[in-house]
């Protein structure tokens, strides 16, 4: 599934850190159980930096990054309980960073845990604001446009296609007809270039990635991204109203009962306005009367953008230096990274924390390599 010409699909390979870090300071890398070293942390508008046994670690984020509170397991290791531990996950790309505060002050160290998580995530959301073009979630059908009549909303959402790619597509979920509800993806807002189709059955998988203001949602095997969080509850309620019509076997909706969907959608869009608009997206004066503006995207664009939709790029060629702790495996209680993302749909995203289990130390790798991995201290 891949964008059309006049697609914008950005890379989310490594990319350089910009200007100056918004904030820098000590903090405790978790490198493998019994190894736990201190480091110079610099977060940068676009992603973070650090030191580790002489290995220069520089990740620039992307939408599909997730930031949140962890705690370890009890018994995990009796020297460490003064360090309150959040992790950065890369979910797209199965590595995570654990990273800590260390304080004989507890509540301290709980505080400035908390602002951390907090300063990473409004640049998770920054980078991830800066690749949308200024749109309004919409639920009126594309007049000229017959394949959009059945539409119950649309609007713009960032589409995880590869290791490699993130591309910027108009996502429009349908009412269901015939048994089937459908969601399509079209090049822009104009829904002349149809990009893909995902149908939608009664026993769909749709679920929501947890983290500390985190908008990332999945529906079978894709991953999106949406511009907040209150538009990410938005679409994935919608989905689960069809989903739920899906399995009561509810009649087809007549074109009244569809009118009725969409304004019911339109006066909840009314309600949560101030939520869904993003910082940086702002009405300015123009010739043509008010117009939309947004801040420059903060991921490189994908030129020509055939060349990034092509064949996944293996890691060995990713023009990255690391250390990254690999995401894959079992988690709390034995379950795997993948079985995660089912389960993560009904937790509530304040205080989330999750236990880390212990593991073997990591062998040291050198700067040499482009990506190295390390076993993982805790779940995915």
């Amino acid at each position: 599934m891949s964008p059309g010409p006049n697609g914008l699909s950005f890379s989310t390979l490594q990319q350089p850190l910009r200007g100056t870090p918004i904030r820098e300071g000590r903090l405790w890398y978790l490198s493998a159980e019994d190894q736990v070293d201190a480091v110079h942390f610099s977060l940068y508008v676009n992603g973070f930096f650090f030191k580790h046994e002489g290995v220069e670690v520089s990740i620039s984020l992307s939408p599909f990054v997730l930031v949140r509170n962890c705690k370890f397991q009890s018994g995990y290791n009796a020297t460490l309980t003064d360090v309150k531990i959040f992790k950065i996950s890369l979910f797209a790309h199965s590595a995570c960073y654990y990273f800590g505060v260390r304080s004989d002050d507890e509540r301290w160290a709980e505080e400035e845990r908390s602002r951390w998580v907090l300063d990473v995530s409004r640049a998770i959301r920054l980078v991830t604001q800066s690749l949308f073009p200024p749109f309004h979630i919409t639920c009126a059908p594309v007049e000229g446009v017959p394949r959009t009549r059945r539409r119950l909303m649309a609007g713009y959402l960032v589409h995880h296609e590869d290791v490699s790619v993130a591309s910027v597509v108009y996502f429009e979920l349908q009412a269901h007809e015939k048994g089937m509800a459908r969601m399509m993806l079209y090049e822009s807002h104009r829904c002349q270039g149809v990009i893909g189709e995902i149908p939608l059955h009664e026993s769909a998988m749709c679920s929501e990635k947890i983290g500390i203001n985190c908008s990332c949602f999945s529906v079978e095997d894709h991953q999106f991204s949406t511009r907040t969080l209150a538009e990410r509850k938005l679409w994935l309620r919608a989905i689960s109203n069809v989903r739920v019509k899906l399995q009561n076997c509810a009649p087809d909706p007549t074109e009244e009962e569809l009118n009725s969907f969409r304004v019911a959608i339109k006066e909840h869009l009314l309600s949560i306005r101030a939520a869904i608009q993003p910082p940086g997206f702002k009405v300015v004066n123009s010739a043509n009367g008010l117009k939309c503006q947004s801040m420059d995207p903060l991921l490189q664009r994908c030129h020509p953008p055939p060349r990034c939709r092509g064949n996944k790029a293996p890691y060995g060629s990713l023009p990255m230096s690391v250390t990254a702790i690999k995401a894959s495996g079992p988690g709390p209680g034995g379950k795997s990274a993948d079985s995660e993302v089912a389960e993560e749909s009904r937790i509530e995203l304040q205080g989330i924390q999750v236990e880390l289990r212990p593991m073997p130390r990591a062998t040291a790798r050198t700067r040499s390599e482009e990506f190295a991995v390390v076993p993982k201290p805790g779940d995915g």
